[in-house]
């Protein structure tokens, strides 16, 4: 069976890899389409127009390339799109005009620290062209002949793109698993989480809660998806993994929610601590779209899980991040990683109070009325007031008996108790 995962994600990231992604634009509807037609038709292709105003964001503007060509003088190419998409700065606005190298350099972009590689490099949100190249390329530059550049690429008021696959589950309670589709031709930055999505789709089957496969734009798309459903993330999340740079062999790894208590965290660090290859790191060192789902005064229970960390490998964000570093195997471990999350949420429950403040326990004669220092300190008593007390979403029955140091079967048979009487219901 593995093999067979190996061979389709190879066969899927060579016919993706060289599709031109960006935050908005044909190649993210390529990309998606392909995906409708040769992986799982369930995926739905979903837009947004420009100028939509999100939060404190706008939808950018769509951005198609044609071509993109510096040649100098004589005809010799120097950068072409065709080649490689990230020759090209990602959305350049249209030119054609002949330029002395002094007035080509201010639009070139090259990596001194890796000389060999093309770095990729954006302007999104600011009007801009340019072409990107080695730096080792750059240095035989003539600075004494003309150049010649010509991008064909129109910048106007379209759509930015998405794509969302529904499992239904027995509760419309939400687990969200997600990654971005926004970068050209990079494959442990942005083709490893595709494909881990991709095969998920294909390998999970229904569970206790409804499971949601998102494919957007890094940041934007986060920030319009979180605008267009917050009520529902409110109400009904669960838990949200975003799957970033699982391409690479490192060892699994959790970049945490901001305040590191919520149930996705909970989960990861559950099934993470049973592998020796596991590891937590701060929100802190944030950069994908935890910093969306997570931040600031949102706080849902939504984290990144990460192999070779984005920024933590010398290949990033350049043109050696190709199909050459991408491990199959890698991709698959960290499926199997989700799969056993997903069990371990679906074996468990959350129960959340339904009073307002601190229930009156003793109305219910499930705690003394007198106030004596026996009654105080009876164990009894504080087992059902702490169970009450932190019975929340952020905490299953098995995290909730380790905070307040009890054993599981006690803990439900409390629970029960306090269901019994409306204090304590089920999160599904």
């Amino acid at each position: 069976m593995k093999n067979n995962y190996k061979k389709l994600l190879k066969k899927w990231a060579n016919e993706l890899f060289p599709i031109n992604r960006s935050l908005t634009g044909q190649g993210n509807r390529e990309t998606i389409k392909y995906i409708k037609e040769n992986i799982n038709s369930k995926f739905i292709l979903k837009k947004v127009k420009s100028g939509k105003q999100v939060f404190d964001w706008k939808i950018p503007k769509e951005w198609n390339l044609k071509s993109a060509i510096l040649k100098d003088e004589y005809g010799n190419i120097i950068c072409d799109y065709q080649r490689n998409n990230l020759e090209v700065l990602g959305y350049s606005s249209p030119i054609k005009k002949i330029l002395s190298y002094d007035q080509l350099k201010p639009h070139l972009y090259t990596l001194r620290d890796v000389p060999d590689a093309i770095p990729y490099v954006t302007s999104y949100y600011k009007k801009n062209w340019g072409f990107c190249l080695s730096h080792k390329q750059f240095l035989k530059l003539n600075k004494k002949i003309k150049y010649e550049v010509n991008i064909k690429s129109k910048i106007f008021n379209g759509n930015m793109n998405y794509s969302e696959l529904i499992i239904p589950g027995k509760s419309k309670k939400e687990i969200i698993i997600s990654s971005y589709i926004c970068h050209p031709s990079m494959a442990n930055n942005e083709l490893s989480g595709i494909l881990a999505i991709c095969l998920l789709s294909k390998i999970l089957k229904k569970h206790k809660y409804t499971i949601k496969l998102i494919l957007i734009p890094e940041t934007i798309g986060a920030i319009h998806y979180i605008n267009k459903n917050l009520y529902k993330l409110k109400k009904n999340l669960v838990a949200g993994f975003n799957l970033s740079c699982v391409g690479i062999n490192a060892p699994f790894t959790l970049i945490s929610s901001k305040n590191e208590n919520t149930y996705a965290d909970v989960i990861i660090n559950r099934i993470g601590k049973k592998y020796k290859n596991f590891k937590k790191i701060s929100f802190l060192k944030r950069g994908s779209n935890e910093r969306q789902f997570g931040c600031q005064n949102l706080n849902l229970p939504f984290v990144t899980f990460t192999r070779k960390k984005f920024g933590e490998y010398k290949e990033y964000h350049t043109s050696k991040d190709n199909l050459k570093i991408l491990n199959y195997n890698t991709i698959i471990e960290t499926c199997d990683f989700i799969k056993k999350a997903l069990k371990e949420i679906d074996k468990n429950s959350i129960f959340e109070k339904q009073t307002i403040g601190e229930p009156y326990l003793s109305k219910y004669d499930l705690i003394s009325s007198k106030t004596t220092m026996k009654n105080m300190l009876d164990k009894k008593r504080h087992i059902i007031s702490n169970i009450a007390a932190f019975a929340d979403r952020n905490h299953d029955v098995i995290s909730l008996s380790k905070k307040i140091n009890t054993n599981q079967e006690e803990t439900y048979k409390n629970i029960n108790i306090l269901k019994k009487y409306g204090i304590l219901k089920e999160y599904i």
